[in-house]
């Protein structure tokens, strides 16, 4: 009998691994603006469900397992003792259903980072007792960056863990936003601001000496980077110069270069865009990179077409869609692969669904393509 994996699917690398997929608990919908809830229930249903409706999702365009994190701002927008207990409950709820799903998900933990004690004892209780592979973290927690000496307890942590921490975009502090978006609100989010926003946070690590004073520290960014890449030999120039010269005993020790390489890694995660990618590929090289598609807010199947269209060795391909990934989170290879046969009228319905879902995205992507020609 014919397996999923061979007769349904014409994948780019043997196993695909998406790590900047996303969930909501609602729990946090209901504490969430009402002006953000709007949005975010756009797509509720893709939202809310971490079972099968997803994983059909997933089945349909060819990817093996996410890692799931909760939507931004996690809890790093509430009371500190909310953020704890919530923190808590979510991330029990979600060890949850990566327990009954161990070869479709894996998991990010969502810290309270008002608190970095309770945050660094609650990144080592998931990874330790629930097997998550790390923590995401929503940019600033209330203007307050990582490059701070108030984040140690979780920066150490994560370091003797060897676990990394995602660092997902956030709206920039209101300082910020009042001066630069103000009466341009459309500016904010992905296109620009939250870019803007998290290659400052990754260069103010740098300049801080953060990876000087945490080596193994492993820090995530998505989206092709965040803008650094395409402007990266400038910046380590220009910075890595005037940390050494002006940056007194704060400035980092190496130069950008070196973190971005020892340190940072990369994931695709709405960036379907191959000059995009050589930029960064070229900048930051192939054991850097890992795909990721930012679902559901990203489409899969254009994420999957970009990843079959990049230019790169079998082996270099491999790399980008699992390999890495399974290095740097430790991820067994034999979790997520797809072996199951089925009996003819579920491949069928797979097919249908499968079918279906494609032709829904290639029509939405080309509606959208003529309207912003």
């Amino acid at each position: 009998m014919a397996t999923v994996q061979s007769t349904l699917f014409n994948k780019p690398a043997s196993r695909v691994i998406a790590l900047e997929e996303a969930f909501l608990h609602p729990k946090l919908r209901a504490l969430y603006p009402a002006e953000y809830v709007k949005q975010l229930d756009l797509i509720i249903g893709r939202l809310t469900d971490v079972g099968p409706e997803r994983i059909k999702r997933m089945d349909a365009a060819g990817i093996d397992l996410q890692v799931l994190s909760h939507v931004s701002p996690g809890v790093q927008t509430l009371d500190v003792d909310l953020a704890i207990s919530l923190s808590l409950e979510i991330n029990d709820w979600l060890g949850n259903i990566i327990n009954k799903y161990p070869d479709r998900f894996a998991g990010f933990a969502m810290l309270p980072m008002q608190n970095p004690a309770a945050a660094a004892d609650e990144l080592e209780r998931t990874v330790k007792n629930l097997g998550f592979k790390g923590a995401l973290i929503n940019g600033h927690t209330n203007g307050r960056y990582l490059d701070e000496e108030f984040f140690s307890p979780v920066l150490a942590r994560a370091e003797i863990l060897d676990v990394p921490i995602y660092i997902h975009p956030t709206d920039p502090p209101q300082g910020i936003s009042d001066i630069y978006y103000k009466d341009y609100p459309a500016m904010v989010t992905g296109g620009w601001g939250w870019q803007v926003e998290t290659g400052t946070h990754l260069l103010r690590m740098m300049s801080g000496g953060v990876f000087d004073r945490y080596p193994g520290l492993k820090i995530i960014i998505g989206h092709m980077g965040e803008l650094i890449p395409y402007n990266l030999q400038r910046i380590n120039k220009s910075l890595t110069l005037g940390n050494w010269l002006i940056g007194g005993q704060k400035g980092m020790k190496q130069s950008v270069y070196y973190y971005m390489r020892q340190n940072v890694f990369v994931t695709t995660s709405g960036v379907f865009d191959q000059a995009a990618f050589a930029c960064a590929l070229k900048e930051i090289g192939i054991n850097n990179l890992m795909f990721s598609v930012d679902d559901p807010f990203g489409d899969n199947f254009e994420a999957l077409e970009f990843l079959a269209g990049t230019v790169l060795t079998s082996g270099e391909k491999a790399k980008l869609a699992s390999g890495n990934a399974e290095r740097i989170l430790k991820l067994l290879p034999s979790i997520g692969a797809r072996k199951q046969s089925l009996s003819p009228f579920l491949l069928l319905n797979k097919k249908l669904f499968s079918f279906k879902a494609r032709l829904k995205s290639k029509l939405g992507r080309l509606i959208l393509s003529f309207l912003v020609k």
